[in-house]
């Protein structure tokens, strides 16, 4: 009994730390740009490059009336999105200061959104949903964090509509070596932090263990209690278990990576980083580089 209230007395600890961490890391987004999709989708370099495209397309699938869900929605900018294309949308997150930024810029708009947003504080892991009734639920970057991920998975079944649309994008497993040799050139020739002299000086230091720190770089060990909690636990395989899955696209995890941290101004960052990502995408497609990242639409039969 004491070994099982310990586990819960951590996994609590670990999920307000978790909380807590994208709360602030909304807030900060917040002060530079609103939680708003036409902000998001021409401001943030990711989403310039092939986050926009995207999401753009999955929102062409949204029509007014619908009763959307999006599980995982932070500070609620795609939540919102579907709200302004007259959804009923509901987004649901562990971090109730994320949700508040959400809910201020929401009543800010409130009469130029057509359709409507709730936002509510749920743990995934945890998830409870009414049976049939949604629409559509939307999932950006939310599976790869949960332990439970396969239960959250049969909730979303149990929660759609017959025809209803499940959208991931999300990164399903651990990055290979393939990966990471291709992460670790750019890494090492790029101008990020540290220095090319200190770059250098622990690549001598560390060896053979320099690809295991490039791959706890591009998986971001320990940004969060529940980072990559979900890489591997078959989140992707539940899915296709349950569903029909019409539509798989990659999204460049090493491009992603790199747009994080590689400290060149847009006009010089944004073309380089065209060339990797369509160099990373024919890699993919030739199988010489592992699709952790992809982009799925699936269908309740």
């Amino acid at each position: 009994m004491t070994e099982l209230a310990n586990h819960d007395r951590k996994y609590e600890a670990d999920l307000a730390a978790e909380a807590a961490m994208w709360g602030r890391a909304a807030s900060d987004l917040a002060q530079q740009l609103p939680p708003d999709w036409r902000h998001h989708r021409v401001k943030l370099r990711n989403n310039i490059l092939y986050q926009a495209a995207q999401v753009d397309a999955f929102l062409s699938h949204i029509r007014p009336g619908m009763h959307v869900l999006e599980a995982g929605c932070g500070s609620g900018w795609l939540t919102l999105a579907m709200a302004q294309r007259g959804a009923q949308a509901t987004g649901l997150d562990i971090s109730e200061q994320a949700l508040t930024v959400g809910r201020n810029y929401y009543e800010s708009i409130r009469e130029e959104v057509d359709g409507s947003v709730t936002y509510k504080v749920a743990d995934l892991n945890a998830l409870e949903l009414e049976p049939h009734s949604l629409d559509v639920i939307a999932v950006c970057g939310a599976l790869h964090h949960l332990p439970q991920a396969q239960h959250t998975v049969s909730e979303f079944y149990k929660a759609l509509k017959p025809g209803g649309l499940l959208w991931v994008s999300d990164i399903t497993d651990k990055e290979p070596t393939s990966n990471v040799l291709f992460s670790a050139i750019f890494m090492f020739l790029l101008p990020i932090e540290p220095g090319y002299r200190e770059k250098f000086a622990k690549l001598l230091h560390f060896g053979r263990r320099s690809l295991s720190r490039v791959r706890a770089s591009i998986e971001m060990e320990g940004f969060s209690p529940f980072e990559g909690a979900g890489r591997g636990q078959g989140w992707l395989e539940a899915i296709e278990e349950r569903f029909d899955v019409a539509v798989d696209d990659v999204s460049p995890t090493t491009t992603k990576h790199l747009t994080d941290i590689l400290q060149l101004p847009d006009s010089s960052a944004l073309p380089l980083l065209r060339v990797i990502c369509a160099l990373e995408r024919m890699l993919i497609r030739l199988g010489l580089l592992g699709k952790t990242g992809i982009v799925l639409y699936a269908r309740k039969s």
